[in-house]
């Protein structure tokens, strides 16, 4: 899901990003906006620092041994791709991140495929309502009840009809059992460092990650090395290889962001998901 050479593959940076903020499929920003209160269900990230000396040569096995996080994905649906979600040009982008999560967590641990409900989760938040979040807020949910699957809570529907104790039982099943996030005075600062994502990602650690410049929330799945020939500390180096949730967007929803663009403005990390 890595080969940057095919064009199905988008590619973001400083020089073009601006294009994606216009195509987007509604013809704008989608929904992530800052919340106004803490969360609680999450601990202080507490995976030692990968140095970034180490960072070529764990990149470079990982895409030798095909054991990145986009790697398992694509043959995660009983060795077939794991279909991407897509929000349906609704503005649930930050619950849709955290359900890409659970799900490339599932494909990493050898559960099988359940494709989740993220409609469900932004509507019990957003009160049924078409509104905009930040990530941690589908995340903590995620921690206390878990994501339903389409099968109880059809994809895309925003029926109150589903909102059911049946389906909230299934969700259970599904359900953050470890996360991380950034621990600063307000919410809205509690990000994780580049150093933190990619340390994240290098372990095979999910992470839904917000970007304001974008208006969007996306799952970011891979740390990759852009460009070998600059120093390690220069951003410009790295890229991040992102799951969105945009219908017909990428190569099964996998694209790149490179450089300053691909430092999100918030995450959270999704280490371990229940077994089921």
């Amino acid at each position: 899901m890595t080969d940057t050479t095919n064009a199905a593959v988008p590619v973001i940076d400083d020089a073009n990003f601006e294009m994606y903020t216009e195509n987007a499929p509604w013809g704008g920003r989608c929904g992530t906006v800052a919340p106004k209160h803490g969360y609680k269900s999450v601990v202080p990230f507490s995976v030692p620092l990968i140095p970034r000396e180490q960072w070529p040569q764990l990149i470079a096995e990982q895409a030798r041994t095909q054991s990145r996080l986009s790697d398992l994905v694509a043959a995660g649906d009983r060795g077939q791709p794991i279909p991407h979600l897509d929000q349906n040009g609704q503005g649930f982008c930050w619950a849709y991140s955290t359900a890409h999560a659970i799900i490339a967590c599932r494909a990493r641990d050898g559960q099988p495929y359940r494709r989740l409900s993220a409609h469900a989760v932004a509507c019990k938040i957003k009160n049924f309502r078409d509104q905009g979040g930040w990530n941690p807020l589908s995340a903590e949910f995620a921690i206390n009840r878990g994501f339903p699957t389409v099968e109880t809570w059809p994809e895309q529907s925003m029926s109150r009809s589903y909102d059911t104790a049946e389906t909230w039982e299934e969700a259970k099943r599904y359900r953050i059992t470890e996360g991380y996030m950034d621990l600063t005075p307000r919410a809205w600062d509690r990000n994780l460092t580049f150093d933190q994502l990619a340390t994240c990602l290098l372990c095979r650690i999910p992470c839904p990650v917000d970007f304001m410049w974008w208006g969007h929330s996306v799952c970011a799945l891979d740390l990759l090395e852009v460009d070998g020939s600059r120093p390690l500390h220069d951003i410009a180096r790295w890229g991040v290889g992102i799951w969105n949730s945009w219908k017909n967007w990428g190569r099964n929803g996998y694209g790149i962001i490179k450089g300053r663009k691909a430092v999100p403005d918030g995450a959270c990390a999704v280490g371990v998901v229940t077994q089921s």
